[in-house]
């Protein structure tokens, strides 16, 4: 990466705020997903839960090979950070003022793009969880009862079940 001096302070290349602008497109595009998935979630749409899950691991890697790429791009700026991501906070002091003020906004858009992914995804997660608890309790009711009936399973001592009759409830979903 070179960088121009412009009265004592840096200039990023222009490829910086290119990769700026695709991770804000990505991370956009996940907003995306967590919605339909959102909607997946709430019409118990496993197949789409699938092919979503492929949708957000190939998104999430391409938005940390990004952030990869920026922290060594930043790195240049600042040769004695060791830094896995960019700290696009500390380099704005680094840049003269219009870019730095471009970096702020990046970094501003950014930040709020990745907050209300966390959020988004937070949602879908307890969603998940609750629906999760609300089957494993409705099979549980339902099985309660059935497994203490003898053609279900071992009632008393020495009893045994017939071939003709299921011997084990399965509680596992």
């Amino acid at each position: 990466m070179q960088h121009t001096q412009t009265t004592g302070q840096h200039s990023l290349p222009a490829r910086f705020f290119e990769v700026l602008e695709q991770e804000i497109l990505l991370s956009q595009d996940m907003l995306a997903i967590l919605s339909e998935e959102q909607k997946a979630l709430v019409a118990m749409d496993m197949q789409g839960l699938i092919r979503l899950s492929g949708k957000k691991e190939n998104r999430l890697s391409r938005i940390q090979a990004l952030d990869s790429l920026l922290a060594d791009m930043a790195k240049e700026l600042q040769p004695g950070t060791n830094a896995k991501t960019a700290r696009l906070t500390a380099l704005i002091p680094l840049l003269n003022p219009e870019e730095g003020e471009k970096l702020g906004q990046y970094r501003k858009k950014l930040a709020g793009l990745r907050e209300e992914i966390m959020g988004r995804n937070q949602i879908n997660r307890h969603f998940a969880e609750d629906v999760k608890t609300y089957l494993n309790d409705a099979v549980s009711l339902i099985t309660s009862g059935i497994t203490d009936r003898p053609m279900y399973g071992n009632a008393g001592p020495r009893r045994t079940a017939s071939l003709n009759q299921p011997s084990f409830i399965s509680r596992a979903v």
